[in-house]
């Protein structure tokens, strides 16, 4: 086989794959969006992703004014209020996420890490304990990738590791009470 005809049949597959790329995000720019918080959505993730959780929340919240029934942008609402350290405001969205959508596992797991923070050790425990029977590999915690992609240089315990030291905490302050 000759060197011309290889590299000819790699440029006309490299070019097929940018038309078909192409095409498809045509496609999938112009179909209907069935899972859309739009524009403002799409940014307070890259702006929570990064950190910026003040301007993550401004575009969280026009998200939900401009689609008030997208679950995931007041979900990321309740996550961001989080990372700032508006528990009360955080526990009440998580709530109100949790009314709109019992079935969320991850809504429950991140409201127990809110109400561990809030020292609400009785609540926390039956967050975790719900989420993680509701989807075990919650328990699991980051895998190694996500770790690496988050740049977290140490493995963070789990979830099933905290719900374990906190039923032992609470079962030894039981035995120290008469």
């Amino acid at each position: 086989m000759k060197t011309e005809t290889v590299y000819r049949a790699v440029r006309y597959l490299g070019i097929g794959l940018i038309f078909a790329s192409l095409i498809w995000s045509f496609y999938r720019g112009v179909g209907e969006k069935k899972l859309s918080g739009g524009p403002s959505f799409s940014r307070a993730v890259g702006l929570y992703t990064d950190g910026n959780y003040e301007e993550a929340l401004g575009q969280y919240e026009a998200s939900i004014r401009e689609y008030p029934d997208f679950i995931h942008a007041q979900r990321g609402r309740a996550r961001t209020l989080m990372q700032l350290g508006h528990d009360r405001e955080a526990l009440e969205a998580f709530n109100e996420v949790l009314i709109r959508d019992p079935e969320s596992a991850v809504s429950f797991a991140n409201r127990g890490i809110l109400h561990d923070r809030m020292g609400f050790y009785p609540e926390a425990i039956a967050d975790y304990d719900r989420a993680i029977r509701m989807e075990p590999k919650l328990g699991e915690g980051l895998d190694w990738f996500t770790r690496l992609l988050q740049n977290r240089k140490e493995k963070p315990q789990t979830l099933l590791e905290r719900l374990q030291t906190l039923r032992a905490s609470q079962r030894a302050n039981q035995k120290i009470m008469p």
